[in-house]
């Protein structure tokens, strides 16, 4: 059962990281865009790397949250009794 609770907390991390990683390249790509709209020139602007780590522990860390919270709550169940009571 613990193999079960780990695949399921590394599948939130996975969630977690792959909307850091879009997240962080659509916020750049609108960050060239506000750019552009305010100086009327296109320019590739520095990476703003602090932010987006802090973004991906955010991101990583909240989907690690809403994973764990179900399963706290499923650990405490009786798989059978669960079962009988859907049917």
């Amino acid at each position: 059962m613990d193999s079960l609770y780990k695949t399921f907390l590394w599948e939130g991390a996975y969630y977690g990281i792959i909307a850091s990683v879009i997240g962080s390249v659509l916020g750049y790509v609108c960050t060239i865009f506000i750019e552009a709209a305010t100086s009327d020139t296109i320019q590739l602007v520095t990476i703003p790397v602090m932010p987006i780590l802090e973004a991906t522990l955010l991101a990583v860390g909240a989907c690690l949250l809403a994973t764990a919270i179900p399963l706290r709550k499923i650990s405490k169940m009786n798989i059978v009794d669960s079962i009988e009571t859907v049917e």
